[in-house]
């Protein structure tokens, strides 16, 4: 019965997060949704923070666990990242002031942070090696490359509502990425996604024939 209590608070919190956000909902609002008191609740977590750190936990990564080695495993990459930012869009929102509430918050933030920049920038030096991604201009070029591409997938979400315009996070980092093409890599990207990069206005088009 315990159990059962437990895993309706986080359902209940991680659905009212969803439709308000993190700051906007109360234990109270969470409690008085299940029909139970705050008392009731507090027994389970004292914190709201505890909510996000036990949702946290029961979140199965969906990353791959292999460095890309093609431009089409960078691309599954940053889809994954994008509809991560998508579906846990409450805690990107509160990204930065979770990591302050919360030490179990911010260890988990860090660890994934080393487990998925490892991986880009591992991947961003086999594409180098397939002759896919030019050789660095300076030492570290790749390592930033991935720091940004990992950030931006980050604060990507609130940086969006902040300008009051919804853009794609997977464009944008093709978008930051594309310097670092060979024209072999380049003429890969543009098979593996024909026309994210195409001009939208046909006269651009035009004035590039």
């Amino acid at each position: 019965m315990k159990r059962d209590t437990r895993q309706a608070i986080l359902n209940t919190a991680q659905a009212l997060f969803r439709e308000k956000g993190y700051n906007a909902v109360s234990v109270g609002e969470i409690a008085a949704a299940l029909g139970i008191s705050k008392g009731n609740l507090t027994y389970y977590f004292k914190r709201k923070e505890e909510i996000v750190e036990a949702l946290l936990e029961g979140t199965a990564s969906t990353f791959p666990t292999e460095p890309p080695r093609t431009l089409e495993d960078l691309d599954v990459c940053l889809q994954d990242m994008e509809r991560a930012g998508e579906n846990n869009a409450f805690y990107f929102r509160s990204h930065a002031q979770l990591g302050q509430l919360s030490e179990k918050i911010r260890a988990r933030q860090r660890e994934v942070y080393r487990r998925y920049s490892g991986l880009l920038r591992q991947g961003l030096a086999n594409l180098t090696e397939g002759g896919l991604l030019r050789r660095e201009a300076f030492p570290g070029e790749q390592a930033r490359a991935a720091d940004t591409v990992f950030l931006t997938a980050v604060y990507w979400l609130p940086f969006c509502e902040s300008k009051g315009e919804a853009s794609s996070f997977r464009t944008q980092a093709w978008g930051m990425l594309c310097p670092l093409l060979t024209d072999r890599g380049r003429a890969e990207l543009a098979a593996l996604l024909p026309g994210l990069f195409a001009p939208s206005n046909p006269r651009e088009r035009e004035n590039d024939l």
